[in-house]
Parts: structure tokens; C-alpha cells; sequence
């Protein structure tokens, strides 16, 4: 069984590795530079990271986008440690995360091959499926109990 440490990123150099790794999985197989998986929401932000034998191989992003409304983004396993859990308990912490802070709903942007896994977690599908970066997406949202 894996030993999997999830926390928040400590430290720059710890980010500039989470950032690394967003971008292997969710912008490298789409032919993407580095840089694209930054946006200018990543300060202030919660960074979780996944790590396994001190490499991070699993992160998430939740920020507050308007008052109440958390968004979760750049979910990103690596592939060869898919389907074992491990996005399940990011996005778990992440919702944990957001009644800390007393948000009353997440939101977020699923690629249409992922929605069964928000699903699970209690998501629900919110308007129509649209393109983003050349994928199927749709909105998400779960309500998070007080």
C-alpha cells in the first residue's frame, strides 16, 4: 500500500514542483508550454499537494471566487498513480479546506471524462458541456453542509 502524505505546499520551491507536475498532467499531452498551467489566481490560494517517497505526485487548487463560492482547479495525478484514490482524498481535503473557511458551495470546471469521479464525491453536473483547451467540459457543483 502506498504512503500518501496530502498537506498544503510548504515552501517556493515546493510550488515551482507542484507547478512542474500540474503541467506534466493536465498541459504537457496537450502539446501545451510550461507556464500554461499558472493563472493569476495562484496567490492566495490553496495549494494541496499529494506526496509519495518525497515526490509530489498529486495536486489541487481551491480558492475563494466570490463570496461563499469556492473554486477547486488544476486536479492533477500523475497517470501511473491514477484510480487508486488519491484524487478522491485531495478533493476531500479541499471540501474539509472550504468549511474551514465557511464557504457554502464549490465549484468547478470537469473535463466530461472525470465526471463520474466528481460524481461520487457528491458533485453535480450545472449547465451545458462547452470546449476548453480543445476538451469537453462541464460545470460542477456541490453543496458543502454547514
Amino acid at each position: 500500500m502506498l504512503q500518501i502524505d496530502i498537506r498544503e505546499v510548504n515552501n517556493q520551491q515546493e510550488l515551482e514542483k507542484m507547478f512542474h507536475q500540474r503541467w506534466l498532467v493536465l498541459r504537457s499531452p496537450l502539446g501545451m508550454e510550461k507556464g500554461s498551467e499558472r493563472d493569476n489566481h495562484e496567490d492566495g490560494a490553496v495549494h494541496l499537494v499529494g506526496i509519495c517517497d518525497r515526490q509530489i505526485i498529486a495536486s489541487a487548487r481551491l480558492r475563494e471566487s466570490s463570496p461563499g463560492v469556492g473554486n477547486i482547479s488544476y486536479v492533477a495525478v500523475l497517470p501511473e498513480f491514477q484510480n487508486q484514490g488519491i484524487g478522491t482524498k485531495l478533493i476531500e481535503n479541499l471540501i474539509v479546506k472550504a468549511q474551514q473557511k465557511n464557504l457554502k458551495s464549490v465549484r468547478l470546471m470537469s473535463r466530461i471524462n472525470a465526471i463520474k469521479f466528481y460524481q461520487k464525491i457528491g458533485f453535480s453536473e450545472q449547465d451545458n458541456p462547452f470546449e476548453f483547451l480543445g476538451i469537453p467540459h462541464i460545470f460542477m457543483q456541490l453543496e458543502i453542509p454547514a
